[in-house]
């Protein structure tokens, strides 16, 4: 497993089509493996830090990061950092407290009760109550406590598909947690937490005190 940064220049017009559209930038990672699962399981997520803006990529192999490099006009390997994280997932206790970041959507299935076949409508939750509940009720169930936590940024996503227009809500949560399941805690940062995550939603890295 492994987990990479890129620096992304904002003045570069491919990096700005690609931060406009989850669906393009999407497209561009999956690119940087050959592998179909591997493409499909890949998470990512933007940061944004000090002005600075990066792309975070997890990834089950290596990536080969050169198509990207291309597309992106990065001309700098200090630009591209890419560490094995196997080591990282394995060292974690129970009882640890790490800080957190995730960009997730917070959403909710709505099901037709008259239609036992219909998936339902995904909703997203609108209000910072929902989005900080839809987290809460997420945390046990990932292998983790919640012990202080705020949302630091929110708002919506869209890209075309088809004909139509795809729109979901995102929210980015920073704190501190408490690891309660090993087992847990490690498949959800492997895999990731909620929907959209093909779209940068999902990926939660975390860091020691």
């Amino acid at each position: 497993m492994y987990l990479s940064r890129i620096e992304l220049d904002k003045t570069s017009r491919n990096v700005r089509l690609a931060l406009a559209s989850p669906q393009r930038m999407h497209a561009i990672i999956a690119g940087c493996f050959d592998d179909l699962e591997v493409k499909q399981r890949s998470l990512w997520r933007i940061d944004t830090i000090d002005e600075n803006t990066y792309l975070l990529v997890f990834s089950m192999d290596i990536p080969d990061f050169n198509s990207l490099a291309d597309q992106f006009a990065i001309n700098d390997d200090s630009k591209i950092i890419t560490k094995a994280y196997d080591s990282f997932l394995n060292g974690f206790e129970c009882g640890e407290t790490l800080r957190f970041r995730i960009t997730a959507n917070p959403s909710i299935s709505k099901k037709n009760n008259t239609d036992p076949n219909n998936r339902g409508r995904v909703l997203g939750h609108i209000t910072v109550d929902q989005q900080k509940k839809w987290l809460e009720e997420r945390s046990l169930k990932n292998g983790f406590e919640l012990l202080s936590f705020d949302i630091v940024s929110r708002g919506e996503r869209e890209f075309e598909r088809g004909s139509g227009i795809v729109t979901f809500t995102v929210a980015s949560y920073e704190g501190l947690i408490k690891i309660t399941d090993i087992k847990l805690f490690t498949y959800a940062l492997a895999h990731g937490i909620g929907r959209e995550k093909a779209y940068g939603c999902g990926l939660m890295t975390v860091a020691r005190l």
